[in-house]
């Protein structure tokens, strides 16, 4: 069982946003958990459940997440 942040860092393609019945599943796949289990750990990982310009359900990671700003204030 591995990671979906592991395995995300080796896909530059899907670290903004993943389809949420396709690709899911084969991130599931490959990390050897359940497709429900990957939509928990995308949530931990700061990704919000919406729909694109086509009204497909995607995970996209949030732009403004608090817990992951890393600049400095002021």
């Amino acid at each position: 069982m591995k990671p979906i942040s592991e395995y995300l860092k080796h896909k530059p393609c899907l670290r903004g946003q993943i389809l949420d019945r396709g690709e899911l599943k084969r991130v599931a796949q490959a990390c050897g958990i359940s497709p429900q289990q990957a939509r928990m750990e995308l949530k931990g990982l700061g990704f919000v459940l919406t729909q694109n310009n086509h009204g497909l359900t995607i995970w996209k990671r949030m732009e403004d997440d608090p817990m992951g700003n890393t600049q400095t204030q002021g």
